[in-house]
């Protein structure tokens, strides 16, 4: 069986687009609810919802690059950005060129969103990982202020307050399904950006706070009981608690949980493997682990050149009925692991090779690379996705 190297072809970033007037966020909160391929908008003493599998370590100092927009309003945004920096054990320290882990496109009529935390340590380098739009915040001193601490609230972790599973939100449902039809959503769009909540684990412990910086407005009409929520124009008492709570300054942060931070990835190697009869595949990276230990599963799942999974046959090497290979490690809490460095094969996968379609070993193939981590409420929590490899197997 002729030796194969993978060669890397870097699959491409979504984009998104919400047509309104001061239009709310349209994050995208995939590290929470899986993967969403539709464009989207998501636009008491409480606190706010976070999703801790994606928090940055303490002390971090976290690069931020604008990609687009001009001096004058950049220079606007930064400011903004680092009152979270008050609270928060993290520093956003703004590059003009370079590596940066939280790229900024500013763009007329591309709506506002952002990547979870350091979900976007995990998205191709050459892609926004956040977008303002300009034809809102240009002039209106007020909603820049808004748009900016609540898309850096998301950049450090923080969810939508809306979602809370407590807040008891009575939504005229078959209003807003018409209303969002406009902007070109399914009634399955709308439940899952705006009706869905969280698991209780994402409150932190905390109550629901309708003055948070990252609750959705509730226009007039929206709601059965008449409950509405106006645009929140600074960080609430509860945004304020709740952040020190995750990124303390001294002490333990609160509600940790397994985290893993992957650095240096250079690629995979497959190779044939005669003696097993089927194929080996080494990927190359360094596995930080947070504070707290925790058993993952680490995923090579296999893909056409389509992007469609090669549909399991016999129920042994597969992952949701895509053939996949996997193996099961017990990550130990703050330490730093080296798989298959310096030319090394320390750490191999194995998938035999009548699992894969004999029609499509002529044809090219993609594969990626996860670390899944089940939580206690049977919750499945995407750690870490690579970008889609490409590779051909070899004519002999």
């Amino acid at each position: 069986m002729t030796k194969l190297v993978l060669t890397v072809l870097l699959s491409s970033c979504i984009s998104m687009q919400v047509s309104a007037q001061h239009k709310g966020c349209s994050t995208i909160e995939r590290s929470v609810r899986g993967n969403f391929h539709k464009n989207s908008s998501d636009t008491t003493k409480g606190r706010g919802l976070a999703d801790n599998y994606y928090l940055w370590d303490l002390g971090t100092t976290i690069k931020v690059k604008f990609l687009s927009g001009s001096k004058e309003l950049q220079d606007k945004i930064k400011p903004l950005a680092k009152e979270w920096e008050k609270y928060a054990n993290v520093k956003f320290n703004f590059v003009k060129s370079g590596d940066a882990d939280i790229r900024v496109f500013i763009g007329n009529g591309n709506g506002h969103d952002s990547y979870i935390g350091t979900v976007c340590k995990q998205i191709d380098a050459n892609s926004e990982t956040m977008n303002l739009d300009s034809a809102d915040i240009n002039g209106d001193a007020g909603f820049l202020k808004t748009v900016v601490l609540h898309e850096f609230g998301h950049s450090i972790g923080l969810l939508h307050e809306h979602s809370s599973p407590i807040s008891g939100i009575n939504w005229d449902k078959e209003k807003l399904y018409v209303e969002y039809a406009k902007m070109g959503w399914s009634q399955s769009d709308v439940d899952f950006q705006v009706f869905e909540t969280y698991k209780k684990s994402y409150t932190n412990g905390t109550k629901y706070d309708n003055k948070s910086i990252m609750h959705y407005p509730i226009n007039p009409g929206e709601t059965i009981d008449g409950y509405t929520v106006d645009w929140n124009m600074q960080l609430s008492p509860g945004d304020i608690e709740i952040i020190k709570a995750l990124y303390p300054v001294k002490g333990k942060r609160k509600n940790e949980v397994t985290r893993v931070n992957i650095q240096n990835f250079k690629g995979i190697v497959l190779q044939g493997n005669d003696v097993k009869m089927g194929i080996s595949l080494f990927p190359s990276f360094d596995l930080k682990t947070g504070s707290k230990a925790g058993k993952v599963k680490m995923i090579f799942k296999f893909y056409d050149e389509e992007g469609y999974g090669f549909e399991d046959e016999d129920g042994t090497y597969e992952e949701n009925g895509v053939v996949a290979t996997m193996r099961t490690v017990l990550l130990t809490a703050n330490k730093t692991i080296k798989y298959n460095q310096n030319n090394k094969k320390d750490f191999e996968f194995f998938l035999p090779i009548d699992q894969i379609p004999y029609s499509a070993l002529s044809q090219n193939m993609q594969v990626t690379f996860k670390i899944v981590f089940e939580t206690g409420e049977g919750e499945l929590k995407n750690l870490y996705t690579s970008q889609a490899y490409q590779f051909r197997y070899p004519k002999k």
